[in-house]
């Protein structure tokens, strides 16, 4: 079992049942729908087919955002340094030299001078000129581009905001399918996702845990307000590293993670983790240490982005993904100073003494019954590497504690008398082979079983003897 969890984004290249269905057994725990790609109806295909496959599996949803992206274009282009190009918010088919922007206040909002970046900051424009609505620009560093590929302009001030007309349309769709994350991407301030937490609140599902995508330099000013009213944060290291600069992201991914933990709000750690395999087999050295380096940060999750999406190995990637997630793992120990100055809020003190007395009688696991996952994150965000188990008999909190780190979820309905319950359930987790008959675990629940936000109760027991106890 491994503790950071992994989130894959689902195109092309994984969208097939068999695909989706070996990515689950080599470790996805978390599928991604990007609605910056593909039609509503695609995505409604592949959302069924996911849950058909494993109703465990908990599936996110990426809305666009205010984030600029280029239109379709005839073909695939390397730019070569010190081209020109124009850049145009007209409706077209793209080419070479006149490439579509989706957003109309471009010329308006860019002045002459600054510079665009597009594909992850490896093109670098500069603006020469405003020409009949249009920018005209020189390709101070070349690269490749083609349709739908983002595109960043730091030094503008740009005035659209979450959410857009287009969000607004995806949200709606997200309620209707009823998924579990809304990634929420280009926020700014709390403002940003206040409003879309009223658009949710207003649909007849509204159980979709928010997901802020700290990309922007606003965010990182108005980190703290963020985190308070999201559900989760991303540290989106492309478009992060264009806004503040690639040096500060490695820092800022720590604070990030950090901050996440203290607020017992998941963080996710996204782009380019194991970018080389879009095309080749293995990883780079250098990838694999990224990854086992965001492990060691103590991040829920790591996400894959067109390595399972557009990639040729999608199996593959996360196959080996999971095996450097375990690798690093095996060198995980309890890291005081990453949880040495947590927020409690009430009911989590219980949560820590939970850990604090799992630790001191070296258990072998902690079975949180929780109704909304809450006291799942209470424990989690202590960074013990021992196995969670959330179970919970709501679907939807059994799909969400996935993206908790160390949580392993699972579905049980409440029953009447408490005990006979407890018994129950250590008895699935015993058949499934999550515990074994020797163990001892330690049981968090609250003792009116069924009320949410509530832990008060903590026992320890033996797994055999509870066993014989009720047979």
């Amino acid at each position: 079992m491994k503790l950071s969890k992994i989130v894959c984004t689902i195109g092309p290249s994984s969208s097939d049942e068999e695909t989706l269905r070996k990515m689950i057994e080599a470790g996805m725990d978390i599928a991604r729908l990007n609605f910056s790609h593909g039609t509503h109806q695609s995505h409604e295909e592949v959302f069924k087919r996911i849950r058909k496959i494993n109703p465990r599996i908990a599936i996110a949803i990426d809305i666009s955002g205010p984030k600029i992206r280029l239109g379709t274009l005839q073909d695939r282009y390397t730019l070569k340094k010190e081209a020109k190009v124009t850049l145009t918010t007209d409706d077209i088919i793209g080419t070479k030299e006149l490439l579509p922007v989706n957003y109309p206040s471009l010329a308006k909002e860019v002045k002459e001078g600054s510079f665009i970046y597009i594909n992850d900051g490896f093109v670098k424009l500069k603006v020469l000129q405003k020409e009949n609505g249009n920018l005209v620009c020189q390709a101070i560093d070349g690269g490749n581009i083609s349709s739908r590929k983002g595109v960043n302009i730091p030094d503008a001030n740009l005035s659209m905001r979450v959410p857009t007309e287009k969000d607004l349309i995806d949200i709606k769709k997200a309620c209707e399918l009823g998924v579990d994350y809304l990634f929420i991407s280009y926020v700014r301030d709390s403002e940003d996702i206040l409003k879309v937490k009223e658009i949710i609140n207003s649909c007849s599902y509204n159980e979709i845990g928010l997901v802020s995508k700290i990309e922007h330099r606003d965010a990182i000013k108005n980190i703290q307000e963020i985190t308070r009213v999201s559900d989760g944060l991303m540290v989106a290291r492309g478009d992060l590293g264009i806004e503040v600069g690639a040096a500060k992201v490695p820092v800022l991914q720590k604070e990030i993670i950090r901050l996440g933990i203290n607020k017992a709000k998941p963080v996710i750690v996204a782009t380019q983790m194991l970018e080389s395999m879009i095309r080749e087999p293995l990883p780079t050295r250098a990838e694999a240490s990224d990854v086992a380096h965001a492990v060691f940060d103590g991040a829920d999750a790591l996400m894959l982005s067109g390595e399972t999406a557009t990639g040729k190995h999608p199996i593959q990637v996360v196959r080996t993904m999971r095996e450097i997630i375990q690798e690093a793992e095996k060198n995980l120990t309890y890291n005081s100073t990453i949880t040495s100055k947590l927020d409690f809020p009430k009911g989590g003190e219980i949560g820590e003494a939970a850990v604090k007395l799992g630790q001191r009688l070296s258990v072998d696991a902690i079975v949180a019954i929780t109704q909304t996952g809450y006291s799942a994150s209470m424990i989690s965000r202590n960074r013990v590497p021992l196995p969670i188990y959330a179970v919970t008999p709501d679907e939807t909190t059994m799909r969400k504690t996935n993206l908790l780190w160390g949580v392993k979820s699972l579905y049980h309905p409440h029953e009447a008398d408490f005990d006979q319950m407890i018994y129950s359930i250590i008895k699935k987790l015993h058949s499934e082979k999550f515990l074994k008959s020797d163990n001892t675990i330690i049981v968090v629940a609250g003792s009116v079983v069924g009320l949410p936000g509530k832990i008060n109760t903590i026992q320890v027991l033996n797994v055999k003897e509870t066993l014989n106890n009720f047979e």
